[in-house]
This record gives C-alpha cells, structure tokens and sequence, in this order.
C-alpha cells in the first residue's frame, strides 16, 4: 500500500531519478551525462523494488532486484565520481577494481535463495553502505588538496550531499527493521539527484547560489501541489466521478501559479542567503538602463567601473579598449591597484588571440580547473590512454589575467567582434562569479559596446558639425579681415621700413611680418574650413613617400631620413598633392620634434582586418596601406596627445595650430584615419591609414 511514508519515499525517488535521467539526455548525451544517467537509472530501480515491496508484499523477486540494484549503484555510482575527480588514469582504473568486485558480488549475491536470509542481506547492505562511503570521502579528500577555492567548496557540497543521501538511506533500513526511524531517505535521494542534474546542466558544480533557491523552489512548489491535490481529495471524498475533473482543476491551478511562484521564491532564497549578489544583478541591470542615456565614453566607462567597484563585488576592475588598428587592448580606466596598461599580441599572445577568436567571457575559474584536472571525459568513455593536459596554452591565460588583475573577462562585443575587455576580481570572496551575475555583466558588457560605438559615431558627426559651422563663418571671415590687413601691410610697405631705419624702421617691419603671419592664419583657416575638392585617381603611396622624402631632404639637411617601402603595396584612390601636403606637414613636425637633427623613418605597410566602430561596417573594406613617420623626439606628453588634432590647439611659440587638424581633415576625406603613437622619452609615430583598393579596380586601372 502507499499509505506509508517509505512507500510514498520511494515513490518520490523513482519519480524525481527517472525524470532528471529523461531531462538531461535529451538536452545532452556528454558522457558525464550519461554516467549519471546510470547511476539514477540504477537508484530507480532500487527505489522501485521497494516500492513493489510495498504494493504486492515482500516478495523473493523484489528483495533480489532491490539487492541487485544496489550492487548496480555502487558500479555506476563509483564511474561517476570518478568522472567528477578526473581520475581515468591507470592507477584510478586499479583502484576501482574493489567498488566493481563489491557491485559484482552484490549483484551475484541478488541472485541467489538465500538473499532473504538476515546472515546474507545485512552484510550485503553493510559492505553496499561502506563502498558508497569510501567514494564519498574520495570526493572530500579531493576538495582539500584543489587549490581554487570556488572548486573546494563545490566538491566538499557533492561530498555533503552524497553523505547526508547516503545516512538518509539508513533510515529506511531502521525503519523496515522496525526500529522507529522516518523512512525519508528516498526523498533525500532524490533531492541530491536533482540538484546533481541541474549543476550539469548549468555545466558548473553546484553553485551555492542556484543550488539553495532551487531546493526552495522545488521544495516549495512540492509542497504546494501536495496541498492542493490533498484539499482536492479531501472535498470529493469517495466520489470518484469527481476525481478527473477536480485533477484538471488542480493541475491548471498549478501551472498558472508555477511561473510567478518559482521567481518569487528565487528571488526570496537569494535575498536571504545571497543580499551582496543579488543587490549586485540588481545594479547591473540598473546599470544598463543609465548607459543608455550616455554619449561620452569617458563618462560611461567611469559610471561602469563605479557601479562594479562601489558594489563590494570587486576589489580590481578595468576596462580596455581595442587599438584601432585591433593590435592591442589599451587600458581606459581602473579602480583598484593598477593593472597591465596595455595587452596585445606580444606582450600575453595566447590571452590576446583566445579573446578575440571566442568572444565569450573568461572564468578563471574554468582555467584553474583545466590545469588541475584537464577534461579527458573522451578518454575514459573509450578506454583510450588520456592525452597531454594543454597546460602550456593554459598557463599563458592565466599569466594573462594576472597581468589584468582579472578573474573574470567579459569581452565588449560589436559588429561582430571585440570592441574591448570588461575585467573583474574580487580578492575578499574566494567562490567565483555566479551564473546570474555573469549574465547580468554580460548585459552591461553589450550595452557599454554599444555606447562606444555611438559616442565615436557621435565625436564624427560633431566633428562634421563643427566643420559646417566653419565654413559658414569662414567667408565673411575672411572679408573682414584680410581686407584690413592689406590696408596695414600696404600702409606699412608704403612707409618702408629700410628708409626709416632705427627703432621706428624695426617696428614698422614687425609689423609687416605679424600681417603676414597674420595672413598664413587665416589661409590655413580657409583650406581647413572650405569643402573638400579632390580629384581622387589610383594612386601608389610608395611614390608620394618617395618624392616627398626626396623633396624635404634638402631642406632637413641634419635629418636622416629612413626610407622603407613595402614592394608589392596596393594602390589607393587619393588626391596626390592633398595627400603630400599631409606627408610634408608630418615630416615637418617630426624634424622640429627632434631638433632638425636626428632619425627620421618613413615606413609603408598593409594591414587587414581593422576594427573601426567609426568608419567601416561589416561590408566596408578590409585591407588598408599605412604610412608611418616615427622620430627620435622626446615623445608627446598623454595631456597634450589627446589634444594634438583639435584646431588652433599647439605647443609651438608660432604654431598656428591647424596644421595637424587640416592632415586629419584631408585624410578623413579619403576615407581614412590619422592616429598617433607616443611614449615620453621614446619619440613618436603618427600612422596615416587609408582604404586599400579593390584588386578589381587596381587591375582596371592598370
């Protein structure tokens, strides 16, 4: 009969085994899955036998299959855990001959006629229960030799687990021996497995997190179906007709409460047990919707890294940004001790590429795990000797992330690719990020790549909108004042200074230069502020490098020029005398850099695969030729380099300062960037990048 406690124990546990054995082999059939399959497919078919023994008596054929099951436990059970621990080599084969001889002997034993004698069923248990305890301190030793401490505590709650399922289990045995006990142990089983299932589902071991708030949901929910049948059975009493009317009712009642119950006691379990991450998921989402409102990038990477340090989750946080040149990942912003400022592919090669190759976040987590234990589930299904643990590649990422102060990365992704890196550590809490937080990082992740991509799109069309408003003003500006001016110069070449010599001959003369000066000024200001008109033919840069470097030679006499051209360089669509202009105005900043003296390196190159959220789409072109110019000078200080191309800004006594503004202008026009490169002390180099052309339209064109 079901009237009893260990029947409806057993009932429970078969149920709960056969579902989450169905559940995670049709999601995945990974060969840890399908270890565990076996070993719940097994504990069901334990729990089946005495539930049998419960309906039709206690009965020589379910005694033998529960026997037998038990003896199958042990086997799938030890597989198992061994799978969890890593331990597939030779000497873990060797010590699993002893749980296998005990399976075998137990099974064989369930065979026998004097399976039912006390002399041969309780040492049968006794030698079952002690097998199932030596694999559970298996797993707890274990736990205290893993050196990541997230992994530590997740092994010593499979071990806690197992042994709290393990002495439920007894109980059964106490009470079927008529000692007293409450028969839960099929329950207790049963909880143990469900949660095993969902930990592989999630593909972590048992976050604490997740793992508290599903017993209270599945718990809870439990509970509340068996109220609702019971009222239900209560109210009909012995009107059966009623019976498949009020179990629709019932169960409608439970589908609709199921969805909104289950998040409410999500969130109840994590407010009580977990207040510090789940006030952090909740900023974070807060988080997104503020970034949406923000068009300055500085300003929204500070109100990131705030959020995540203010939060008590992270004692380092950082965020990098990618080169536009998708070389290296520079650093924007930190709180906390100061990270690596600069991560490419010489510096961390195996970080850099992993994360631009997988766009996905980086657990460190995950890593440690690898190097300690490496994944040859493969391997052991096969019987095949375990390959090399990949520990070098390993070692390198985690080389990496300590440079980062990282043990979280969660790439910033756009337009398909990374546009930056999103790093996080948190030295005060040894377990790694949940789930739950990871997603809601990558949400702020996503939002913060789009903001960068609107504020460069934005810092364009400003950029556009200012040169509008210039050249409106630069018409009438230059009507009133370069009319006084000739007034000023006429009057003073009129007085001639050479005639009227002494002081008076000396003023009159600055005056004429200051007019002149004067005159450059606004003609600069002029070619800077009317619209571009080019005539765009194909064109190699390798020539314009060449006949400019041959042009300012004489000039720059003390000057080495290091002319190094690539051969086979593409050709661009550009206006030749706008694009020398630009080379000329360059070369000059450099000489003055240094001095007029010193080394000089004009350098011609491709480059593929350029990651610009300003300027190219996913169907813009994707190889570019460079021109570099790298001087020997002191360098550029980090408060002038973010200033160097704002018009009229200039560090020289009789700069104008337009004449880097008018190179970005020309090259922009030609559908390329200008960007500059310096270290104090170590010179600089500014890089002029331009759109290869098409082959077809190189062959054309020759």
């Amino acid at each position: 009969m079901l009237d009893t406690l260990a029947s409806q124990s057993a009932l429970v546990a078969v149920i709960v085994a056969v579902a989450t054995t169905i559940a995670l082999l049709l999601r995945t059939r990974r060969p840890l899955t399908v270890r565990f399959a076996a070993m719940a497919a097994s504990v069901a078919a334990y729990y089946t036998g005495v539930l049998g023994s419960a309906i039709a008596g206690d009965r020589v054929v379910l005694l033998s299959a529960r026997v037998m099951a038990g003896g199958f436990i042990v086997v799938f059970a030890s597989i198992f855990f061994d799978t969890i621990l890593g331990e597939i080599s030779g000497l873990a084969r060797r010590r699993r001959r002893v749980p296998f001889a005990v399976g075998g002997l137990v099974i064989v034993a369930g065979m026998t006629p004097w399976v039912r004698e006390p002399w041969v069923s309780g040492p049968l248990v006794a030698l079952v229960v002690l097998t199932l305890a030596l694999r559970v301190r298996a797993v707890l030793a274990r736990a205290a030799r893993v050196d990541s401490h997230a992994e530590r505590t997740r092994l010593r709650y499979l071990g806690i687990g197992g042994l709290v399922a393990l002495l439920a289990s007894q109980l059964d045995v106490l009470a079927a021996v008529g000692v007293g006990a409450p028969a839960i142990g099929g329950i207790v089983v049963a909880v143990y497995l469900y949660f095993i299932s969902q930990a592989l589902l999630k593909s972590r071991l048992l976050d604490l997190h997740e793992l508290l708030g599903k017993a209270l949901v599945f718990g809870t929910l439990a509970l509340l179906l068996a109220l609702v049948y019971g009222a239900l059975n209560v109210a009909i009493g012995d009107r059966r007709g009623l019976f498949l009317s009020t179990t629709m009712v019932a169960s409608s009642l439970i589908l609709i409460l199921f969805e909104p119950a289950k998040a409410a006691l999500e969130e109840a379990a994590a407010r009580i047990f977990f207040r510090e991450q789940l006030t952090f998921a909740r900023g974070l989402r807060r988080l997104v919707r503020d970034l949406q409102t923000v068009i300055e990038l500085p300003a929204a990477i500070a109100t990131v890294l705030d959020e995540i340090y203010d939060s008590k989750r992270a004692t380092h946080a950082g965020v990098w940004l990618l080169e536009r040149d998708g070389m290296s990942f520079v650093l924007q912003g930190h709180r906390g001790p100061p990270p690596s400022k600069l991560l490419d592919a010489k510096t961390h090669p195996a970080l850099f590429a992993y994360l631009l190759k997988s766009q996905t976040p980086v657990l460190r987590e995950a890593i440690a795990r690898r190097l300690v234990e490496p994944d040859k589930s493969k391997e052991a299904l096969t019987g095949d000797q375990p390959r090399a643990a990949p520990t070098t590649q390993d070692e390198a990422l985690v080389r990496g992330l300590d440079a980062l102060n990282a043990d979280l990365v969660v790439p910033l992704r756009a337009q398909g690719g990374v546009a930056g890196l999103l790093c996080m550590r948190d030295e005060r809490l040894a377990d790694a990020y949940a789930s739950d937080e990871i997603a809601a990082l990558i949400e702020v992740a996503d939002q913060l790549a789009i903001t960068i991509e609107n504020s460069r799109l934005f810092g364009v069309l400003r950029e556009r909108d200012r040169l509008a408003a210039l050249g409106e003003m630069s018409a009438g500006l230059a009507h009133e004042i370069r009319n006084p001016l000739a007034a000023i110069k006429g009057a003073a070449q009129e007085l001639d200074p050479k005639r009227i010599g002494g002081d008076d001959g000396e003023l009159m003369q600055i005056i004429i230069d200051e007019v002149n000066r004067l005159n450059v000024v606004v003609t600069e200001f002029l070619d800077y502020a009317r619209p571009f008109r080019g005539t765009f033919v194909p064109m190699n840069l390798n020539d314009a490098v060449r006949r400019t470097a041959q042009l300012m030679q004489h000039d720059l006499a003390a000057v080495e020029m290091v002319v190094e051209l690539q051969a086979d360089l593409p050709d661009v669509s550009g206006d030749a005398e706008r694009l020398q202009q630009v080379l000329i105005n360059l070369i000059l900043n450099a000489a003055d850099a240094m001095g007029r003296k010193g080394k000089l390196t004009l350098t011609t190159k491709t480059s593929a695969d350029l990651t610009d959220l300003a300027l190219w789409s996913l169907k813009g072109p994707k190889v570019f030729v460079e021109v570099r110019i790298k001087d020997e000078g002191p360098g550029i200080s980090s408060r002038v380099l973010d200033q160097i191309f704002i018009p009229f800004f200039t560090t020289k006594a009789r700069g104008t300062g337009l004449g880097l503004a008018l190179c970005q202008r020309i090259v922009q026009h030609h559908g390329g960037i200008i960007e500059v490169r310096s270290v104090e002390g170590q010179g600089a180099t500014f890089v002029v990048r331009l759109p290869a052309l098409p082959q077809k339209k190189r062959d054309a064109a020759a």
